[in-house]
């Protein structure tokens, strides 16, 4: 089908272009630690393969990367940096640089009295490779433990005993927050605080400043204006009339109305006609429509009322967008007639054996994909409403949903109105295959609310989800035999559910890759166990090995047992250094890893080639690296 070779060229493009970075896929980590005096906090993140970030005093070019650490009610902390790796900068050669790759790692140091009290983070850097730079900037909060783990002297010198003797240093200037680089020497304390702290990093606002306040004590008497004052509500009855008018509104919104003109295909067949029955079903389909809206604003005034959530607020949890995404992406498909959606199918040829269901699941669906985009008017209401009781909300939200049913009970109650709909006709056949690239489209949209590092992994299983609809198509339709269609509905089902559970499971924490240079490679030449790995976002082989025997899993194994330093030769783009060292691995093709020994025997790499499995990396590995030692 035509639908399936566009999705799979979609995956496979986002397969092998790269994506742009977001600040979605640099996830710190912090830990807290104390000695006798004071609190130690580190902040761990992993930078992008092949990306490196700038130092905080990143040398003749680049933006400094910078974290800003407050404590509620303390203030900024004082933050130690770690020294860059001295390299020239590769948009400007004649420029030197300080940057970081893999895992960085920050230090703040707080005071005892910082335990149980919240902090909140902003770190800021430029991220570069040899195709572009991305600024990001990640905030992340939480809170301090109130009896952070006590440090050992094996853990307290594990965790930056430099650091920490800096930092206290640093500390003794009362509010002040410092600035320090590894290797630097404490700043004065006292009168000449002001200029050490211009030395240790960039010059600082001398205005001291503002402590966060607690979250309970973050409570400020606000006399807002607002422009419409007009729709602003301040009783029932306002709050009744400009809900009903905005539920009929959303019927106009263009997340909803894909779904709601499976209504109007409907509507179309019964115009112009009198026959009895075909009138009692137009009315029958209609009430379940309305009733399916009206069960959803029910239940969504239970669920923000019960738990104190705003309006569009479930589209912030991954599970429920994903959900969204393939149900409508299904009934896409379905409307393009690559299968049959069981119990929803509301084409025009559709032979549904519960057609009251099927209007009333197309109501459900059609409020869900309203509440990301409330239409004009439900502002003022719903801020209101939400302030008021259970029982309140709850007959605003009917008034809303009342609203939104109200052209289809019109509908019910003269049928007739049904005549200033066209004529049914062959161009309906039509009319239905643009509403399934319509529904295609809301599905574009859904996706584009996940995080960016989501994307492929749904993207996957949107391809999944058509093959299992075309399969269902092509051997399980109307005249199937009832256990085929049970078995193979068991499986796809699963099938389906097995790539959303894949999607959300959380990502393994893969060791860090060493981008490829060649003073990096000779230093460590003979001095370090090396694997090296040749590979290039061309190169799909190279991908499969990735996935299937270079995994998180497998390498955090061998750094267990060899602590290899792993570097990665990108040859996505022209490199001749490492073009070169192909060659004298004897080979002009990739994917190839090569494992380099330590000590005398370095000059003499095992050389894995093309494909190969878990079992052959560990059997290599013992050879080229030997038994870990003691």
């Amino acid at each position: 089908m035509p639908i399936i070779r566009v999705l799979s060229f979609a995956v496979f493009a986002m397969f092998f272009c790269c994506r742009p970075l977001s600040a979605a896929e640099i996830h710190p980590v912090v830990e807290f630690a104390a000695d006798e005096a004071d609190i130690l906090a580190s902040i761990t993140w992993t930078i992008p393969a092949d990306y490196h970030a700038y130092a905080h005093t990143p040398g003749d070019a680049g933006r400094p990367t910078s974290l800003e650490f407050e404590v509620a009610g303390l203030g900024s902390m004082p933050v130690w940096y770690p020294a860059g790796f001295m390299q020239r900068d590769i948009y400007d050669p004649d420029a030197t640089v300080y940057t970081w790759q893999g895992d960085v790692t920050l230090f703040a140091m707080l005071p005892k009295d910082a335990a149980g009290k919240r902090w909140e983070a902003e770190l800021s850097m430029l991220l570069c490779s040899n195709r572009n730079c991305v600024p990001l900037k990640k905030s992340f909060s939480g809170k301090v433990p109130a009896k952070p783990q006590h440090l050992d002297l094996a853990t307290f010198k594990s965790m930056g005993q430099q650091a920490m003797a800096q930092m206290k240093t640093a500390a003794s200037d009362a509010q002040g927050a410092g600035s320090l680089e590894e290797g630097a020497p404490p700043p004065p304390i006292g009168a000449a605080a002001e200029q050490g702290a211009a030395r240790a990093g960039p010059a600082r606002d001398k205005k001291k400043p503002q402590p966060i306040p607690e979250l309970d004590a973050f409570d400020l008497d606000l006399s807002p204006q607002y422009i419409g004052a007009a729709l602003e509500v301040y009783g029932l009855g306002k709050a009744l009339l400009l809900g009903l008018l905005a539920g009929l509104l959303l019927n106009a919104m263009p997340c909803v109305l894909p779904v709601l003109t499976f209504k109007i295909s409907g509507l179309l067949l019964m115009a112009g006609v009198s026959d009895r029955q075909k009138v009692h079903n137009l009315r029958e389909h209609n009430l379940c429509f309305a009733a399916g809206i009206m069960t959803l604003f029910t239940i969504l005034a239970l669920v923000f009322g019960l738990f104190d959530l705003m309006w569009g607020q479930l589209y912030q949890s991954h599970a429920f967008l994903l959900c969204m995404l393939l149900l409508v992406f299904l009934m896409g498909l379905s409307m393009l007639g690559v299968f049959h959606l069981p119990a929803m199918d509301l084409r025009l040829d559709a032979k549904n054996s519960n057609p009251r269901l099927c209007s009333y699941l197309t109501g459900l669906v059609s409020t869900f994909l309203a509440t990301p985009c409330s239409g004009p008017l439900l502002g003022g209401v719903l801020a209101w409403a939400f302030t008021q009781p259970l029982p309140v909300l709850m007959v605003v939200f009917w008034a809303v949903g009342l609203g939104m049913s109200l052209p289809y009970l019109v509908i019910c109650v003269d049928p007739k109105m049904a005549n200033i709909l066209p004529r049914p006709g062959a161009w309906m056949l039509v009319f239905e295959q643009v509403l399934g690239f319509m529904l295609l489209g809301t599905a574009l949209y859904l996706l584009s609310i996940l995080p960016v590092a989501l994307h492929f992994k749904a993207l996957c299983a949107l391809l999944a989800c058509a093959i299992c609809a075309w399969l269902w198509g092509k051997f399980c339709g109307y005249d199937a035999p009832v256990l085929r269609r049970r078995i193979c509905g068991i499986l796809f089902v699963g099938f389906i559910c097995a790539s959303f559970f894949w999607i959300l499971a959380p990502a393994e924490k893969t060791p860090a890759w060493q981008a490829f240079t060649v003073k990096k490679f000779m230093a460590d030449l003979g001095s370090k166990p090396m694997l090296v790995e040749f590979t290039a976002d061309w190169c799909p082989n190279c991908k499969f090995v990735e996935a299937s025997a270079l995994t998180a899993k497998n390498l955090a194994a061998l750094s267990s047992r060899y602590n290899p330093v792993l570097m990665r030769v990108d040859l996505t783009d022209p490199n001749p250094y490492a073009e070169k060292l192909l060659e004298m691995l004897g080979s002009k093709s990739i994917p190839l890893t090569a494992l380099f020994p330590q000590g005398p025997d370095s000059l003499k790499p095992l050389v894995l080639r093309d494909i190969y499995g878990s079992d052959s990396l560990f059997d290599s590995a013992k050879k080229a690296f030997g038994k870990k030692p003691g």
